[in-house]
């Protein structure tokens, strides 16, 4: 039993002695405005840099939700920047949290020769909340190679969303988010507005989504695969069968098959 967890510990010793981890970076003012960063060791000439966002509901979370995520893309020869952002609330909506996204990549491009990565031509990844954002940062901004979206609302305008959110008396959150109060019945327009669906540009998008979600409904993804490729736009979804919200992102097994489906996209896209 000891060799076993001897061994466990080199293992995870000697994927993280091959990365140098600078945590709790400020990009902005606020507390929530940091992103811990991960720089593999070695000649960093040609190496992605992947800029990853966390879910929870645009109003809860922070590193913490992705930080093994972020070690684990870092494994694979990757410079991380794990993004934390304000939350939502009366006084600040997406356009808020793009701003916050978009001061975490000039803060990770401006320091780039400080670390020896590249300064520009980075990727996007986020989960739920965190793809959402992802989506709609790739698609407005347009300077990023590529985008990775897991479990990700796309079409927050939807009936379906809607409902849900009223269902479960989180509406005030689709109303910070969309900086106006929302009538669930009529004018929608402000949601249609921080909507990746009605915001696409030509970055290149990879989707995965769980077809047993009962958060995000799979759906969201399929109408979004649909309208990228109408719209001539290189795409790929994977549907991950069984799997609900997490995207099989907390289970060891289909946590791996995502990071190598995932930096497989981005190294095919890193040109």
């Amino acid at each position: 039993m000891k060799r076993y967890f001897l061994f466990l510990w080199l293992v995870c010793y000697s994927s993280f002695s091959q990365t140098n981890y600078f945590p709790h970076l400020a990009y902005g003012k606020s507390s929530q405005q940091i992103l811990d960063l991960y720089v593999p060791k070695g000649s960093l000439k040609d190496v992605p840099v992947v800029i990853l966002i966390h879910g929870g509901s645009w109003s809860m979370g922070g590193l913490e939700y992705t930080q093994k995520h972020a070690q684990d893309i870092a494994n694979k020869g990757f410079v991380v920047a794990n993004v934390d952002y304000r939350y939502i609330n009366d006084t600040i909506s997406a356009k808020d949290l793009l701003a916050d996204i978009d001061a975490a990549i000039t803060y990770v491009s401006k320091n780039s020769s400080k670390y020896g990565y590249v300064k520009k031509g980075y990727h996007i990844v986020g989960i739920s909340a965190g793809a959402h954002l992802s989506l709609l940062y790739g698609y407005t901004y347009k300077n990023i190679k590529s985008i990775t979206a897991l479990c990700a609302p796309s079409r927050l305008d939807s009936p379906e969303v809607l409902e849900f959110m009223k269902k479960n008396g989180r509406l005030d959150i689709i109303e910070k988010l969309a900086g106006t109060r929302i009538d669930s019945s009529g004018d929608n327009s402000a949601l249609t507005m921080i909507s990746p669906f009605s915001n696409i540009s030509n970055i290149p998008t990879l989707l995965i989504h769980g077809d047993t979600d009962n958060i995000v409904n799979v759906s969201q993804s399929q109408n979004l695969y649909n309208e990228l490729k109408r719209k001539g736009v290189e795409t790929k979804l994977i549907i991950r069968e069984g799997k609900g919200h997490d995207v099989g992102m907390n289970t060891p097994d289909t946590e791996i098959q995502n990071i190598k489906d995932i930096t497989e996209w981005i190294t095919q896209h890193n040109k």
